[in-house]
């Protein structure tokens, strides 16, 4: 049996991320249930920007938007920490390059927005930026990234202890990054654009909160041992299933909260029958494997709820009989429609923790199983293949 492998402080800092970045999506999703989302065209702004704003003057909008951006730096930062955290678990020759990257990220980014005139932006967006800070800044955060993505790939091809973890780590800090940019180039560029941006905004909130979730399953206990039977096989297919539904479900479904799409309103329907399916063949496939039956009653209610929330919020939003107006109308049609919004996500972030549970499971009876730790458990990151270092140990 494997040994179980635990990184504390990175599970903790993406545990406590994970509901900073929930609150920012219910914070979003609010913005676009009133669609206040151009309430207020300066962008960008620093995090202290509403402390200088007179609190008499500007709409709840204005500070629901305001406070969303304030919320999405929070989030930015502790999901930074917990990159710097997963990083700094990795072998000694290797950890500086690597954190010095995360922090390079940080760094073309923070270049790239501090080049935008943010009043000329607001009748000239082309020409607002200064190209001399704006591409380096953007070629510095895109070098980071890539850099330190094919170092966590390049180690779990060679089974380097936590690099699944490290590389969803990377994945969730440059998501919440882009999450941002698109946020705020969907104010900055909106007169060019439109508002498609805010679609591509909208369904990427909800992946960077899997991704942080992912995270945090990786990098914490692997669990008590149980007995494994056939059917914890035939649940990963199912789980594995279930993911790919689920984002082609989110995809569905930002285009219905957006524009109202009569396609997107068909697939929505179409997929949401498609995952009751699974997850109903996945309850029963857990209920013969020890280790997977909270997994899968958990998604069972959340699946429950989340089908009578949408029900209400649609018939709400296209079933009155009058034409359709985006915007809700009432505070109960607001509720439904966030709450809907809200659940879908922590959906989402309870089948990627499955996924990982099956994958633990597997691990614990084979190298080939996710995550896969035994051989190197202790042994220091270096640049020779996980085979020289086993035979130089002994």
């Amino acid at each position: 049996m494997n040994c179980p492998i635990r990184y504390p402080l990175t599970a903790f800092l993406a545990w406590f991320s994970a509901p900073i970045v929930l609150s920012l999506l219910l914070l979003g999703t609010l913005i676009t249930t009133y669609r206040v989302g151009m309430i207020d065209p300066l962008w960008p702004t620093e995090p202290w920007f509403l402390l200088g704003v007179n609190w008499e003057e500007p709409t709840a909008g204005y500070f629901i938007e305001h406070v969303h951006r304030v919320v999405g730096y929070l989030a930015g930062l502790f999901i930074l920490a917990t990159g710097i955290a997963a990083w700094a678990s990795r072998g000694r020759s290797g950890r500086l390059i690597s954190i010095l990257m995360v922090v390079g990220v940080s760094v073309g980014v923070a270049l790239a927005m501090t080049s935008i005139d943010r009043i000329k932006a607001m009748s000239d967006p082309l020409g607002a930026a200064n190209p001399a800070r704006l591409v380096p800044g953007l070629a510095l955060a895109a070098g980071s990234s890539l850099g330190l993505i094919f170092l966590a790939l390049r180690d779990a091809s060679w089974s380097v202890p936590g690099s699944w973890m490290r590389l969803a780590a990377t994945l969730a800090y440059v998501g919440v990054v882009l999450q941002g940019l698109l946020g705020g180039l969907r104010v900055y560029l909106n007169a060019l654009v439109g508002p498609e941006l805010a679609t591509i905004h909208g369904a990427f909130g909800q992946v960077v909160f899997g991704l942080v979730v992912f995270t945090a399953c990786l990098a914490g206990p692997v669990g008590r041992s149980v007995t494994l039977t056939p059917a914890l096989k035939q649940s990963r297919r199912l789980v594995s299933t279930l993911v790919v539904l689920c984002l082609l479900q989110l995809v569905w479904a930002v285009v219905v909260r957006h524009h109202g799409s009569p396609w997107a309103q068909r697939l929505h329907v179409i997929f949401a029958i498609l995952i009751a399916g699974w997850v109903g063949a996945l309850s029963l496939a857990a209920a013969r494997q020890p280790g997977l039956k909270f997994w899968s009653r958990g998604l069972g209610v959340l699946l429950l709820v989340q089908v009578v929330l949408g029900v209400e919020a649609w018939l709400g939003k296209f079933g009155t009989g009058h034409a359709f107006y985006p915007e809700a109308r009432s505070l109960s049609e607001a509720f439904l429609r966030t709450s809907h919004s809200f659940l879908g996500a922590m959906f989402l972030g309870w089948i990627l923790a499955s996924w990982v549970r099956c994958g633990q499971l597997l691990g614990g009876v084979s190298q080939g199983g996710f995550p896969s730790h035994a051989a190197y458990a202790r042994t220091p990151f270096s640049l020779a293949p996980p085979s020289t270092i086993e035979g130089n140990r002994s």
